[in-house]
């Protein structure tokens, strides 16, 4: 089974079609991240949760895309279609104006 891409800048009109799951450390993810994204850096917990949600497109992204191609294939490897990675860097995304949410002090 291959591997689903997606580019940023196709992804800005279909970003609410997914659910958000960015595979960075924590410490990276409570800094910043997309709106409604979970933090998870487990294959295994994505893949349960791949396996629960079929119905749903799933969407990784990391720091350059290269960690969410990474899970993105050994998860079509077990068989999921419904996974795809970001092809591009999480810094794309903020130039691009998705929506971001930072870590906030107060």
């Amino acid at each position: 089974m291959d591997t689903k891409a997606i580019k940023p800048k196709d992804l800005k009109n279909k970003i609410d079609e997914f659910l958000l799951i960015d595979v960075r450390g924590e410490g990276y993810f409570l800094i910043d991240h997309l709106k409604n994204a979970i933090n998870i850096e487990s294959t295994q917990r994505i893949s349960y949760i791949a396996k629960e949600n079929r119905d749903k497109k799933i969407l990784l992204y990391c720091h350059h895309g290269i960690t969410a191609k990474y899970i993105s294939d050994e998860l079509a490897q077990m068989g999921f279609d419904n996974v795809y990675y970001l092809d591009g860097s999480f810094s794309e995304l903020v130039k691009q104006g998705f929506e971001i949410v930072f870590y906030n002090k107060e």
